[in-house]
């Protein structure tokens, strides 16, 4: 409870005391601009001051919930303010007028962006800020002091505004990320918004692996035994809405605006705990669609809704399937330890990739959480006295063997089978409680090679930090198209482990000409060998969009690689294959997009795709967006 007292003691503190004033003062013969600072919870910036500017001469600086109160000529005026970049609002002014011109900052690990925006007459944002403008006094400098920083700034200004004007000149549209253009008489800027929709994909089958779900439970399989893909759709549609739904409710009014930050992080907070349908719960499904490939049924606790437990399990797994599974391929036995975390990457990557396309401004803390997380629990099995909570899970379960999870602690086993893979499942031996096989392995189980390699992996996971937009860059502008549209891009980096060792990947993002597309590089490694791969993928590529009343929707896929022989981590032979992956979209509403997917593969590792071995699968389902 302290957690939600001490939030609420900051939020009291935070809100200023805003009485003051009667109302809004209105010259007759000028015009009255009020420069206002209204950016709560803006990580940094809340306290640090900025300079604003009118024309060639420095007015004054503002914290949070500050403003300026000025009396302008009538006719055009620039105002400007600066951080790592200049931001330029030209207004015309006409006599008798009030003026509302919001600024606000963004701060990140490396820059500070300024941006000023004049608020539209009567909107609840002007409404809003003429409220606190009459409730407290503006920020005065006396006239020394405004001389006296107009006397050091004097070249700075100078070359400022003379590079404004420049580039005015320069450009025809005033349409760009440091200027924002206001015509004369205008209330609000032009720039143009894309909305990112919220988009709730939920695929109905997923063959053959469905025919497999339906083997262990029947038709319910469907839905208890789902795919990779299927839980994958699944978080991320969950992610989607809240993400973007919490956006659209909290930025209607100005007055949850300036809480929408505060909301946004609590709801990733309450949607990082352990329940159903989150990005916990698909990494327990990942598991169980290894096991569930090979016939092996089971239960996701994550159902159970754990949230006061630390450490989440599959259960009721039976060890003969455990046993058949390791008999049949070891390389799977591999896969199924590591796939939890493949499926968080995978999923943060999604979100990502979403954000950047979309250009959204919502914000989730929910990619870079789940990241963090998989990089600390790599890194927790090699510690020195992991074997402790192995111990503790032994006695809280004794002698039902239902209890007990699929493999213990992730990565011990992933190691472990990693480096064995013809020993028999039987050889881990008898379980402490005399009760079935003792399928949880103990740090002091492995080498010394292998202690040192799983170490070296823990270290290797914070490549999965390497992700501009997880930490709110979302995209880079790298020029202009012919039809005028920004071309932007990106690129993260993600260290995956794999059935034969792991993958280094580097991703770049590309939307260009109202397209999208990502290219990847793959770097793969067994036990001493390096192996090269090749990913382009395109986004929801209109497809008819002059010829047909609703443009079809293309998503494509095509991959190349080498990988180890057999997916071995000791093998020393590379094995040529690749994989050509459609989807496609038809609307038959304003937002219901039904879909179908195939997906063709020779032998080898693919993120998300179950399947080792080559494979063709086809699935079908349904897509909203609002």
């Amino acid at each position: 409870m302290k957690i939600y007292f001490v939030l609420c003691v900051v939020f009291a503190l935070s809100i200023p005391s805003l009485f003051a004033q009667d109302s809004v003062e209105v010259s007759t013969n000028k015009a009255t601009v009020y420069i206002v600072r209204n950016n709560f919870l803006s990580e940094l910036n809340a306290l640090i001051k900025f300079d604003f500017y009118n024309n060639d001469s420095f007015i004054g600086r503002l914290k949070v919930f500050q403003y300026l109160k000025l009396e302008c000529n009538a006719g055009k005026q620039l105002f400007w303010t600066a951080a790592d970049n200049k931001n330029f609002l030209e207004v015309d002014l006409m006599p008798g007028e009030t003026y509302i011109i919001e600024a606000k900052y963004s701060i990140g690990i490396y820059n500070s962006w300024a941006k000023l925006k004049l608020v539209p007459k009567n909107s609840d944002d002007y409404n809003f800020l003429k409220q606190k403008i009459i409730s407290k006094e503006p920020v005065s400098l006396s006239a020394d002091e405004i001389q006296k920083k107009n006397n050091q700034q004097k070249n700075y200004i100078l070359k400022s505004v003379e590079k404004y004007e420049k580039r005015k000149i320069r450009e025809a549209s005033f349409k760009n990320d440091t200027i924002t253009a206001v015509l004369p008489n205008a209330e609000s800027n032009s720039n143009h918004v894309i909305r990112c929709p919220i988009i709730l994909d939920y695929t109905v089958a997923d063959f053959p692996f469905s025919n497999k779900s339906m083997e262990i439970s029947g038709v319910n399989g469907l839905i208890s035994n789902p795919s990779m893909s299927q839980s994958l759709n699944i978080a991320t549609s969950v992610n989607s809405l809240t993400r973007e739904g919490i956006y659209r409710l909290m930025t209607k009014h100005p007055a949850t605006k300036r809480l929408y930050k505060f909301s946004a992080y609590m709801v990733d907070f309450l949607s990082y705990l352990p329940i159903p349908l989150t990005s916990g719960w698909m990494h327990e499904e990942f598991h169980r669609a290894v096991l569930a490939k090979h016939g092996g049924n089971s239960y996701n606790e994550m159902n159970n809704f754990p949230i006061f437990k630390s450490l989440i399990s599959v259960l009721d797994v039976k060890d003969e399937d455990l046993i058949r599974l390791k008999r049949e391929s070891p390389q799977d036995m591999v896969r199924m330890s590591e796939a939890g975390i493949e499926g968080q990457y995978l999923m943060t990557n999604v979100i990502n990739n979403s954000i950047f396309f979309y250009k959204t401004k919502s914000i989730s803390l929910l990619p870079f959480l789940s990241n963090l997380n998989s990089i600390a629990y790599v890194m927790m099995c090699s510690g020195k006295n992991i074997d402790k909570s192995t111990n503790s899970l032994n006695e809280i379960e004794g002698s039902s063997i239902a209890k007990r999870d699929l493999v213990g602690l992730d990565f011990l086993s992933y190691t472990y089978d990693l480096f064995r893979p013809n020993e028999p499942y039987e050889s881990r031996g008898i379980h402490p409680s005399g009760v079935g096989i003792d399928r949880y392995i103990k740090r002091s189980q492995l080498t010394t090679e292998e202690l040192s390699y799983l170490k070296q992996q823990g270290w290797l996971q914070l490549i999965n930090l390497a992700n501009p937009i997880s930490l709110k860059f979302n995209s880079f502008n790298l020029g202009k198209a012919k039809n005028g549209e920004q071309i932007r891009g990106n690129l993260y980096f993600n260290h995956w482990l794999t059935a034969f060792g792991y993958d280094i990947s580097t991703t770049g993002l590309l939307h260009y000409n109202t397209h999208n597309y990502a290219f990847t590089i793959h770097n793969y490694a067994n036990h001493k060998n390096w192996y090269p791969g090749l990913e382009v993928e395109t986004f929801d590529y209109k497809l008819g969009e002059k010829s047909l009343k609703n443009s079809i929707l293309f998503t494509g896929r095509v991959m190349a690689w080498l990988q180890p022989e057999n997916q071995l981590f000791f093998s020393n032979k590379a094995q040529l294959g690749g994989l050509i992956e459609t989807k496609i979209q038809y609307p038959i509403s304003k937002h219901i997009y039904p879909y179908i997917s195939v997906t063709a593969k020779t032998n080898g590792w693919v993120a998300g795709n179950v399947y080792l071995e080559k494979n063709i699968s086809s699935s079908f389902g349904i897509r909203a967006y609002f």
